[in-house]
């Protein structure tokens, strides 16, 4: 962990030195309007995928085979 730490830090600090320049406040308030539109976004999304309802492209098909124990003799 201490290894991927060390070669992720140059590019998160590239990201938040040059970052901070190129971003006018008009686009970083936008953005922070725009995060809870997508946590709420996901939210749902992982709603519909967890109550399994059939509806292509969002939630998957879970058949008799993911509730049957397997039974190894």
């Amino acid at each position: 962990m201490m290894l991927f730490g060390i070669g992720t830090l140059p590019l998160m600090l590239s990201v938040h030195f040059l970052g901070a320049s190129y971003l006018t406040p008009a686009f970083r308030s936008r953005m922070r309007k725009m995060v809870p539109v997508f946590v709420g976004f996901m939210g749902v999304l992982l709603i519909l995928r967890g109550l399994n309802l059939g509806i292509p492209y969002i939630s998957p098909f879970l058949g008799n085979e993911a509730s049957q124990a397997i039974n190894c003799h």
